[in-house]
């Protein structure tokens, strides 16, 4: 590993304040020795220095990314595996079978001792969604429950509950998702009965905030299955915005944040319903489509924002979701763990192995998220390990992927926590992991494509690229259909296609903020410039909280000190100077900003991207609902 190598012609700079706080901003700096007091450097060997490095992710003339080892002996002291914890210790009182598109759902009567020794009854629920005009996709409806004895027709989602006679006591409650054949997909699946045309499939499988390096120390078993099966990963996979929506919504409509909130404003109804979102033309072209997402209140399309009014997909599970939310749930580091006797986490698992099983020999596209196990803690998805390791598994085992690109991924890494304050933390929030299978058909269909994206293994790659790579997918299935250039990113193209290996993250639409490819150098947080940028920093926050018209509930920061600071080297950046700079405020909170530094006439600064908040801040914010301004407020 990098810290590990003998010489130095290169070197990774990384930045120490005075507190155990310290920012690595993936520096390459010359052979002169740094004598700031708290800056370590990780060397990189004379011929270690190539196109072809494999201590690197990426290496060419514009971009450089080191690849740092996840097991650092730094990083080590925060990694504490977890065992899988289950939610109930008791088998499932209750499943469901599928006969000729018939969902059954049945006691299962072997184990109802472990449940009971007296007479018991159970009831079921149906779950709907509750149509309301301010919030379409915040309601459920759950109908009175309806007795049955031993086994009951059941249809989309259900609520069970048992409860023991004599005692009255309730022994068992539990959500079944179930997924049968609707009209409309019937029709579809009609469709393609009565064609030659063979698409190919489309599933996303997410977990939130991990890394590629996180990925490699919380999921071993996982990582595992994905060499030996040979998914390709993207090693040099670059975030394109700070949280979920921008680099999701990135891929799904090849839109930056900015002009995603312009043209398909979340916080207004009906706005993400005419979002021109990849789902939809998929949907069009008559693909089975599917989405699901743990955790409700901050789904992707939901936290402080409307939802859609219409169900986007054609199984959208987001009701079975709340539902589940009703039942005793047991939180982990501030997230819904269980949900009743099961994991948030499995039931995505389950609804996206059903869905793809159902309609295995039918073209679809679905996208399944998870954030339970993941969001808040680098440790807590080790307990996760063997149930991913298992999806895979029966997905591989099923013939999925005989026609189906899968889709594994993570929008960004950890963005708080004490990991975030060390080197290889900056690093990883920008660099998310993200592994794909091809089906063999199109390996043997199209090995110039193929090969093609097996040279994107260390090519910076961003979800806009990824964007790209769905539309073309539409049109090597045999569509007619015209592909649109990102708007965010024109010069960005389809994985698939031979692509210009010299990028840099401009031609990227990179933001320099989140940039993993830059070059810098220590420079002395007691350098006027320096002190002017952290300045100009917070002025940028105060200008969003006065914007936000909160100045009197906010309030209002000045620099405690300069954690850590930077400048851009020269042989990176030859026309521009940057600044990176980690501050500490008081009242006391952590951020970190990207500004361009013009001093052509006068001393300038420009902030490139957004300001990251590094330190967790839900208690500070809770006078305001304004999901952006909660980053930045600190209630008085």
């Amino acid at each position: 590993m990098i810290d590990h190598m003998p010489g130095s012609v290169y070197k990774v700079v990384i930045i120490c304040g005075v507190s155990l706080m310290c920012f690595i901003p993936v520096l390459f700096y010359n052979k002169q020795t740094l004598t700031e007091k708290g800056s370590i450097f990780f060397t990189v060997d004379d011929d270690d220095f190539s196109f072809n490095n494999s201590k690197y992710l990426v290496s060419t003339p514009k971009c450089k990314i080191p690849d740092l080892d996840p097991f650092d002996p730094k990083v080590r002291k925060f990694y504490h595996p977890e065992k899988y914890t289950p939610c109930s210790k008791q088998i499932l009182l209750t499943y469901v079978t599928k006969i000729d598109n018939i969902a059954t759902l049945h006691i299962d009567s072997d184990v109802v001792p472990s449940y009971t020794k007296n007479n018991f009854s159970c009831c079921y629920s149906n779950i709907t969604r509750q149509e309301n005009k301010n919030n379409p996709d915040d309601n459920i409806k759950i109908t009175p429950c309806v007795a049955f004895k031993d086994n009951v027709t059941i249809h989309n989602f259900v609520m069970v509950k048992c409860k023991d006679i004599k005692t009255g006591k309730r022994i068992y409650e539990n959500t079944h998702a179930v997924i049968t054949m609707k009209k409309e997909v019937k029709r579809k699946m009609d469709v393609f009965n009565n064609n030659t045309i063979n698409p190919f499939s489309v599933l996303f499988v997410g977990i939130d905030s991990i890394s590629r390096l996180n990925l490699l120390r919380s999921l071993p078993l996982t990582h595992q299955i994905l060499v030996d099966n040979e998914w390709l990963p993207l090693k040099g996979y670059n975030k394109i915005g700070d949280n979920t929506f921008p680099n999701v919504m990135a891929i799904l409509t090849g839109f930056n944040e900015s002009y995603a909130y312009s043209k398909c404003d979340p916080k207004k109804l009906n706005k993400l319903d005419h979002c021109p979102m990849i789902w939809f033309d998929f949907k069009k072209l008559n693909y089975i489509t599917g989405y699901a997402e743990d955790e409700a209140w901050i789904n992707t399309f939901n936290y402080k924002k409307k939802g859609f009014t219409e169900p986007p997909t054609d199984y959208y599970f987001r009701p079975y979701i709340q539902g589940s939310e009703k039942l005793k749930m047991i939180r982990k580091n501030e997230m819904n763990y269980c949900t009743g006797p099961e994991t948030a986490g499995e039931r995505i698992l389950n609804i996206a192995r059903d869905f793809v099983l159902t309609f295995r020999d039918y073209p679809t596209f679905s996208f399944f998220w998870m954030n339970t196990f993941s969001h808040n803690d680098i440790n807590s998805p080790t307990g996760m390990d063997s149930k991913i390791k298992h999806f895979l598994d029966e997905v591989s085992s099923s013939g999925v992927l005989d026609n189906t690109f899968v889709i594994f991924l993570s929008d960004h890494g950890m963005r708080f926590g004490e990991i975030r304050y060390m080197p290889i933390g900056w690093l990883e929030e920008r660099l998310p992991f993200i592994y794909i299978s091809v089906p063999e058909r199109f390996k043997r269909q199209f090995p110039v494509e193929y090969r093609n994206l097996e040279e994107k293994r260390h090519h910076l790659t961003n979800p806009y690229d990824l964007h790209m790579t769905l539309q073309h997918i539409l049109v090597l299935s045999g569509f007619n259909y015209t592909m649109r250039t990102s708007t965010a990113c024109p010069k960005c193209k389809s994985l698939f296609k031979d692509t210009d290996f010299e990028r840099s993250c401009e031609d990227a639409a990179i933001e320099q903020h989140w940039c993993t490819c830059a070059g810098y150098s220590p420079i002395s947080p007691n350098n006027r410039t320096v002190l002017d940028a952290s300045e100009y920093i917070i002025s940028q926050i105060q200008e969003i909280i006065h914007a936000k018209r909160s100045d009197s509930k906010c309030a209002k920061y000045n620099v405690n000190k300069i954690i850590a600071s930077s400048i851009s080297e020269t042989f990176t950046y030859k026309n521009d100077t940057y600044f990176l700079l980690v501050i500490e405020t008081q009242p006391k909170a952590v951020f970190e900003a990207t500004v361009l530094y013009k001093n052509e006439t006068k001393d300038e600064f420009l902030l490139q991207g957004g300001i990251s908040r590094l330190d967790r801040y839900s208690w500070h914010s809770r006078c305001t609902d304004d999901a952006y301004l909660k980053k930045f407020c600190y209630c008085r």
